[in-house]
Formats: C-alpha cells, sequence, structure tokens
C-alpha cells in the first residue's frame, strides 16, 4: 500500500527546490539583501513590507534617490520589493507610477552608465611578456583566462563556471560547451568556437594547453582553478577574482587599474570585431546577445574607427 503522505512531502519538496530556481543564485542573494534594506526602512517609518503599498515604494525609492544612490540602483531595488511580492502571491507595488518615478529621475539626472575601456589583442601581448617572464602556474592561468575570455567574450561569471569537460582541442581551434548564461538562466546552452590565433601570444588553443599542462588533465572540475597556500587547488576561481586578476595584469603594463575590469574582455573582443568590419549578427552569436542595443554599448572604438575619420577633415 502506498504512502501517500509520504509521496506528498517528497513532491512538494521538489516543487519547491524547483521553484527556487526561478532566479539565478547571484539574483536570488541579491534580492535577499535589497529586501532586507526594504524591510528596515518599513520598520523605521512603520510601514509594512510585505504587502507593500504604491505610496510606501515610491517614497522609498524618493528617499533613496534623495541620498545619492543611482538610478540604476532604485531601479534594481525596486525588481527586488516586486519579486518578493510575487514569491508571496501578492500583487506587486511596482506599478506604472513607481516605474514613471524612475524614468522621471532619469530624465532629470541623465545618468550615463560607467563604462569600462576594451582590452585589445596587443594588450594582452603586452601583459604576455610579462607572464612568460613570471613563468608560475597562476600566469599561465591568467594568460589563458585573458585570451579564453577575449576570443568568447565571455562574461567573467562564465569563465569561472567552465569545467574541463566543457572543452574539446582540437585541430581547429577550441569548442567551448556553454551550459548555461546570464541570459540562459534555464540551461539551454550553447557552443563557442576559438579558431588557433595567428600569434602564439594570443592562440586560445596554445594558451589552454600550456594551462592545462600546469593543471592537469587527468582530474574532472573547474577548468579555471583558484591557488591556496601552498600553491595548488580544485576549487573554480570566482568571478570577482577574475576581475581582481584583470586589475592586477593591466598595472603590470601600465594601465589605469581604475579603467578596466572583466567587461573589458567582452567590450574588447566587441570592439575589435567592429572595428575589422564584422557584422552584428556574426558578433551577436560569440556573445550570446539577444539584443542589438544592447550589443552596440559594447562598442567602445577610438579615434581610427571613428565615422569622422574617414570624411577628409
Amino acid at each position: 500500500m502506498f504512502n501517500n503522505s509520504r509521496i506528498i512531502a517528497q513532491l512538494s519538496y521538489e516543487r519547491d527546490r524547483l521553484l527556487g530556481a526561478i532566479h539565478a543564485p547571484n539574483t536570488e542573494l541579491s534580492y535577499g539583501y535589497t529586501w532586507s534594506l526594504f524591510s528596515a526602512w518599513c520598520k523605521l517609518m512603520g510601514s509594512s513590507a510585505l504587502p507593500a503599498t504604491e505610496e510606501t515604494v515610491s517614497l522609498y525609492l524618493t528617499d533613496m534617490l534623495s541620498q545619492g544612490n543611482k538610478v540604476s540602483t532604485a531601479a534594481h531595488r525596486a525588481a527586488g520589493i516586486a519579486s518578493r511580492h510575487r514569491a508571496a502571491d501578492l500583487p506587486s507595488p511596482v506599478t506604472a507610477a513607481v516605474r514613471a518615478l524612475l524614468r522621471s529621475a532619469q530624465r532629470i539626472r541623465c545618468e550615463q552608465p560607467r563604462r569600462m575601456k576594451p582590452l585589445t589583442p596587443a594588450h594582452l601581448r603586452a601583459i604576455a611578456e610579462q607572464l612568460h617572464r613570471e613563468n608560475t602556474s597562476a600566469a599561465a592561468r591568467d594568460h589563458a583566462i585573458l585570451v579564453v575570455g577575449l576570443a568568447s567574450a565571455l562574461r567573467r561569471s562564465d569563465l569561472s563556471a567552465l569545467l574541463l569537460s566543457d572543452v574539446e582541442i582540437e585541430d581547429a581551434g577550441v569548442l567551448l560547451h556553454i551550459r548555461r548564461g546570464k541570459t540562459d538562466q534555464e540551461g539551454r546552452g550553447r557552443r563557442i568556437a576559438l579558431p588557433r590565433g595567428q600569434q602564439a601570444a594570443t592562440c586560445p588553443v596554445r594558451c589552454l594547453s600550456a594551462w592545462l599542462d600546469r593543471r592537469g588533465r587527468n582530474w574532472y572540475g573547474p577548468l579555471f582553478t583558484r591557488f591556496d597556500s601552498r600553491g595548488s587547488a580544485k576549487l573554480a576561481i570566482s568571478g570577482p577574482s577574475i576581475g581582481r586578476m584583470i586589475h592586477q595584469r593591466v598595472a603590470q603594463i601600465g594601465l589605469s587599474r581604475a579603467e578596466y575590469c572583466g567587461h573589458s574582455l567582452r567590450a574588447g573582443f566587441v570592439t575589435v570585431a567592429g572595428e575589422a568590419g564584422v557584422g552584428e549578427m556574426l558578433i551577436a552569436s560569440q556573445t550570446g546577445h539577444k539584443s542589438m542595443a544592447v550589443l552596440r554599448t559594447y562598442f567602445r572604438p577610438a579615434f581610427a574607427a571613428s565615422a569622422a575619420a574617414l570624411i577628409g577633415l
């Protein structure tokens, strides 16, 4: 005889687990922080956080903006508040009026997103000279991350998530299997081809092979690992650590740490490909962009690629 209560309990657990995966882990963490701030503000003001009213949310966002927070930060907080209400099966207090408040604030402030400078193959070749002199496992890893990151146009979180089993090295180049990404939360996956480079210092095959010789090819796990105090580890290097590594490596060739970050690799790919006349559709097939408008924000050409340079001034 079936134990219905036990089956129902197991199904309920599995349902809750599946529902808990609606948002990516980083998004859940961010929304949790957002909700703690909003709840504390409501408690201070004597207002209800759940359910909250349109008035409460609009005053909270106004308070945020008046204290110097960016409109983008306020919009993210609003999204977190709306998400918590939907999870509780309550109407969202982030109404059309609240969204109009954020749009008006943006019109008044004309805030511009902070855009980092792109890293180019020329930058990577200069960094490679420094890494070659170091001749360490960390240098080999950093070299591979930089070259694979630029060639693939992957986000730093996607680079961190790569496993050895996601990599196929062939005569023509490297195939990367991207199991999940920021715009692919359902995990449909995609493949990215990285052809062999024309120069050794920026060849994905050579740089990745050199790192695998150091890492070891006989154990499965993270492709790019971090190092402990003894110089070895089998844990994945984190996305923020990749960002810090880029800060360190660009500083070694005299570039400003403040002007480059993990996004510089992605912006570098789009910029160099755009300057070379590669079409947007082909660029997007590498970057995974679904919006051409968003893709264009990564195109950051220098003076040589300006249309003004072509009109005979």
